[in-house]
């Protein structure tokens, strides 16, 4: 179908992005129609009719909004693609000059992670309220996963779990994960755990299975009470970090390097698939290995953990490693530390889902 108008090009793009299940990038086409529609009249604005100094006003009307430099560059990105499918069909004629003019790279930005003792206090924190408790546990559940994006969270599978041992794909690169369970872990899946024998997920979170729209609808419903929970709940603990549903697996990350983890290991732990040297080490680390440097990030938080992890190290013979320097600190932070997901609440021992 020949598209005219820029807000026909955007449109349909967007319906196809829909159509092969790509709703994120869906989401950010509807996004930029909205803020178009709000910059200027685009009904009968046609691709023709587009200039670079149309693009470079549009992108001051965003920053201006409030929008971030990469989030407008995101948005380009895809106008950019746009504008070449608009170009096979002769209705532009130099696609990438329109877009000289506006920023479309990655500006650097403050990365959020949390403490070894703000991430204490968020896993020993006393809450009466469901939602809160409910969002503190999957903020730990995904720490302790080596910080599982909250999309991959929910779509565990009951499948997914063989021999006490969790295997699944990452939803945005593909890649095949494989996490050891250990008894802390399954202390809060358990709370959680979907007991409707008719539905395939893991977790109670997606409560009415059906289609992939259906399901991702109930998805992103339940990513933004998530999100408002995670921060009421840094709001209550007065930390300096707003917690989101990233925080958890950024937090893994510079703890493990402030671990002196190397880094190769750490982006194996977390399925890093954009660099180049990543994809030459991570064949050289087996899923028992990177079941290791799970247990030691999980022994920061979890006393359970801890124990195990020291029990490990004195087999190897390294107990003994910086204990001069972390013994002090250790035995200061680790008392009165309670296990995410012991306490039981009013349901009876099932956390609820939130509401």
């Amino acid at each position: 179908m020949r598209m005219k108008t820029l807000k026909e090009g955007i449109v349909a793009h967007a319906d196809s992005l829909s159509e092969l299940f790509k709703f994120s990038a869906e989401h950010t086409c509807r996004s930029i129609l909205h803020s178009l529609e709000e910059f200027t009249n685009i009904e009968l604005l046609t691709f023709k009719e587009l200039t670079a100094g149309f693009f470079l006003g549009f992108e001051h009307y965003l920053w201006a909004s409030g929008c971030s430099r990469n989030t407008s560059a995101c948005y380009f990105r895809a106008l950019r693609a746009i504008c070449k499918g608009a170009e096979r069909q002769g209705m532009v004629k130099d696609a990438k000059k329109l877009f000289c003019e506006v920023f479309m790279g990655y500006e650097e930005t403050k990365k959020r992670a949390l403490s070894i003792e703000q991430l204490r206090m968020v896993a020993g924190a006393d809450l009466e309220e469901p939602s809160l408790v409910m969002a503190r546990d999957l903020f730990i559940l995904s720490y302790y996963l080596r910080g599982i994006p909250f999309i991959d969270l929910v779509y565990l599978r009951k499948t997914d779990i063989h021999d006490n041992v969790l295997c699944y794909r990452r939803s945005k690169t593909g890649r095949m994960l494989t996490i050891t369970l250990e008894p802390w872990m399954w202390e809060i899946i358990e709370r959680y755990l979907c007991d409707d024998l008719d539905s395939p997920y893991l977790l109670r979170i997606i409560r009415q299975p059906g289609s992939i729209p259906e399901e991702r609808r109930q998805y992103e419903s339940t990513l933004r009470l998530y999100n408002k929970h995670l921060y009421r709940l840094s709001e209550r603990l007065g930390l300096e970090v707003r917690l989101t549903s990233y925080v958890a697996r950024h937090t893994w990350a510079t703890l493990a390097y402030n671990e002196d983890i190397p880094v190769a290991k750490i982006s194996a732990g977390l399925s890093h698939a954009s660099e180049e040297i990543t994809h030459t080490y991570l064949r050289s680390f087996s899923d028992e290995q990177l079941a290791v440097v799970n247990l030691q990030m999980a022994a920061l938080v979890n006393p359970i953990a801890e124990k195990e992890w020291k029990r490990k190290e004195k087999e190897k013979g390294k107990g003994n490693r910086n204990d001069k320097e972390r013994k002090s600190s250790k035995n200061e932070l680790h008392t009165g530390v309670p296990i995410p997901g012991r306490k039981r609440n009013d349901s009876g021992g099932k956390g609820t889902v939130f509401n």
